[in-house]
């Protein structure tokens, strides 16, 4: 009894909330709801179940009702079996979506488009405000409507088992997939807020007005409002404030009477926050995200080199292939706006240091797995993946760490760099793959056998700096791992790919490539290895 006792006050203060909101001239002049489904249902069963489901208030002048009607076909997905899937839309009148509410209370039946749709046991969360992407997205307006301007207050009621769509969360294939073919036919999502499945939102934008917040040169913050025609204006509080280094650099509040307010902030670092605030009906009818501001533009000039790096690569069917890689000379300058030296750059990387040593990276991750007879197919596709790689991160250079690698593999990958005089290094173990086809006697040596390689690639090396070695002898230490490094910039750090297998067999069974939580690490390890192999035994080859 207690435990039900709580559940209809949250049911009743978030009822209220949703009646508080939608007074005329509020928030807005709200007359209808759009209501979206996104439902499922089971072969064999009549009753479908939530997936999804958006009511946005909005406007209309026309107070006719839209009947429900479905959004493209229904949907069934490879990796869902036994399952139709389908979107669904109707309009409704507020008093109607209220009503629907404190049915669903009273009966727990859910059937605000007209039909019966399953619902888990529903439970209202306090009221939240999201406002407009910025600098910073929030991940609410990959599902909100039109979430541009203001802001839009959500009341949430959450289904915490999710009994439904479990099955979703365990295969996050199957959401991708579900989240790609929505998308076709609504701008929704899933994927993105997978948290979300099974639950029932109300979006209220707020549409009494427009504002903005517009940050001038010297640093104060200009608040400018324009009303809705049918609003009468209303005294508001405009405040502002700069973050840095979770620290608020500079504050600023004001009372905005009229259509603009100026608010003194002084020219603070960081991102700027902004809110308009109505103390007379206590809500808020503006908020911005964290959003950052230039005081640089900086540009790339990549003038086309008209000669490009020509070469030459033996397939294994004894045929050649030549390859023509077109070249670009980078050249990066910068307009700043004239400001005095505070120090910010040693703050700013002691800053990106303390995040590369707290947050985890992003992820980058890619899967083969070639069906039989497949295997050169996904191979081909690996070895574009790894030059992509090197033509997006490259510029500053790459290294190639694999105790496998030969001069064909370099060939392969690196040799596609389009960076011109790009700083490319290789690390070898001289392992050769099992199976490999012996020499007669008497034998090159593993050294001399990859120089031929280069030799007969018959390329002109432009724009080509590479530096090729082994690891022989006592020096250095044995290693098994095969990365992928990208040096970063001073005081930022490197990138770093673990490849899954070595390049010679990269997509031919199945692997993972993926990028590891923190490359400089791994880019350590490497230089320090790099630097024990500075003997002339340890050089295979070196251009220039």
């Amino acid at each position: 009894m207690p435990q039900n006792f709580g559940r209809n006050a949250e049911f009743d203060h978030a009822r209220a909330e949703l009646a508080r909101l939608t007074i005329p001239g509020i928030l807005g002049f709200y007359t209808h709801f759009e209501v979206t489904e996104i439902f499922a249902i089971r072969d064999g069963e009549d009753r479908p179940f939530n997936v999804f489901s958006i009511l946005v208030a909005e406007e209309h002048d026309d107070a006719t009702d839209k009947k429900p009607f479905y959004l493209g076909d229904r949907i069934r997905l490879k990796s869902i079996k036994g399952c139709m899937l389908g979107v669904k839309r109707c309009l409704r009148p507020t008093s109607e979506v209220a009503s629907a509410f404190e049915h669903f209370q009273q009966a727990e039946e859910w059937q605000p488009s007209g039909k019966p749709l399953r619902v888990g046991p529903l439970i209202p969360l306090p009221t939240q405000f999201v406002p407009a992407d910025s600098t910073e997205s929030a991940p609410w307006n990959n599902v909100l409507k039109n979430n541009f301007w203001n802001g839009s207050y959500i009341i949430e009621w959450v289904d915490p088992q999710k009994t439904d769509v479990k099955s979703l969360f365990d295969a996050p294939p199957s959401l991708q997939e579900l989240s790609e073919v929505i998308q076709r036919q609504v701008p929704i999502r899933l994927a993105s807020l997978s948290d979300r499945l099974g639950n029932v939102i109300v979006q209220i934008p707020v549409t009494i007005l427009i504002a903005s917040f517009v940050k001038a040169r010297a640093g104060d913050v200009s608040v400018h409002v324009g009303w809705h025609p049918k609003a009468i204006s209303r005294p508001l509080r405009a405040s502002s404030e700069m973050r840095f280094d979770n620290i608020i650099s500079a504050y600023s509040p004001g009372d905005l009477t009229g259509p603009e307010v100026t608010l003194p902030m002084g020219d603070a670092q960081g991102t700027l926050r902004s809110m308009l605030w109505d103390d007379q009906n206590h809500v808020i009818l503006a908020a911005t995200a964290s959003t950052g501001f230039y005081d640089s533009i900086g540009w790339d000039m990549r003038t086309p080199d008209p000669e490009p790096r020509v070469f030459t690569i033996r397939q294994q069917d004894g045929t050649e292939e030549t390859i023509r890689v077109g070249l670009a000379i980078s050249r990066f300058n910068e307009v700043k706006v004239p400001a005095p030296d505070r120090g910010e750059k040693w703050t700013r990387r002691r800053i990106y240091r303390d995040e590369v040593a707290r947050l985890t990276q992003s992820r980058r991750f890619v899967q083969y797995n070639p069906a039989p007879g497949q295997q050169d197919v996904e191979h081909h596709k690996a070895l574009e993946d790894i030059r992509a790689l090197v033509n997006q991160y490259g510029e500053k250079g790459a290294c190639l760490w694999d105790p496998y690698l030969s001069a064909d593999d370099i060939l392969r990958t690196l040799f596609y760099c389009s960076h011109y005089n790009a700083i490319l290094r290789a690390l070898t173990a001289g392992q050769e793959p099992s199976g490999s086809i012996p020499t007669p006697s008497p034998q090159p040596t593993f050294a001399e056998k990859q120089r031929a390689v280069f030799v007969a690639a018959r390329s002109n090396f432009r724009g080509l700096r590479l530096e090729y070695r082994i690891k022989t002898g006592s020096a250095g230490w044995s290693f098994h791992d095969r990365f992928l490094i990208f040096p970063g910039e001073e005081g930022e750090g490197a990138l770093a790919w673990a490849l899954g297998t070595s390049v010679n067999s990269l997509g031919k069974r199945h692997h993972i490539l993926q990028q590891v939580d923190n490359g400089q690490l791994v880019m350590d390890a490497f230089n320090s290895l790099w630097d024990e192999l500075d003997q002339p035994d340890h050089l295979i080859w070196r251009i220039p």
